[in-house]
């Protein structure tokens, strides 16, 4: 399988941004690269195979090592987990610059989406 970066498929709304389609290929690629997305605070993800990590930048330039999320398939909100699960969604709050999110380990994620909301 090739990588296949996440595009960007509604880019004039203002109150959300959605990245989909995105297509990993070995550990730690780089699947969706969502830029200056420091007017948004809540963000889910989600991909239908594989697992994916997440990595934010306060700065632009400097990348944090993977972001703990919520998983709101799970029965208890108060888990956090640093890697998802196939056909769940997640959700992290914050102030960041730019967002990445990775493939985290062999199984390449297929559909991987990011929304990012005001």
């Amino acid at each position: 399988m090739a990588l296949t970066l996440a595009t960007l498929s509604i880019p004039a709304s203002r109150d959300q941004r959605r990245y989909t389609g995105g297509l990993g290929a070995a550990d730690n690629n780089v699947i969706v690269q969502a830029d200056d997305v420091s007017g948004f605070r809540d963000f889910y993800v989600m991909t239908t195979t594989g697992a994916v990590d997440i990595n934010v930048s306060l700065d632009g330039t400097l990348y944090s090592g993977a972001l703990s999320m919520t998983d709101l398939g799970s029965a208890s909100f108060a888990v956090a987990v640093v890697v998802t699960a196939a056909n769940r969604v997640y959700h992290f709050r914050g102030c960041f610059q730019n967002i990445r999110v990775l493939q985290a380990g062999a199984t390449a994620p297929e559909d991987v989406a990011l929304i990012c909301c005001r």
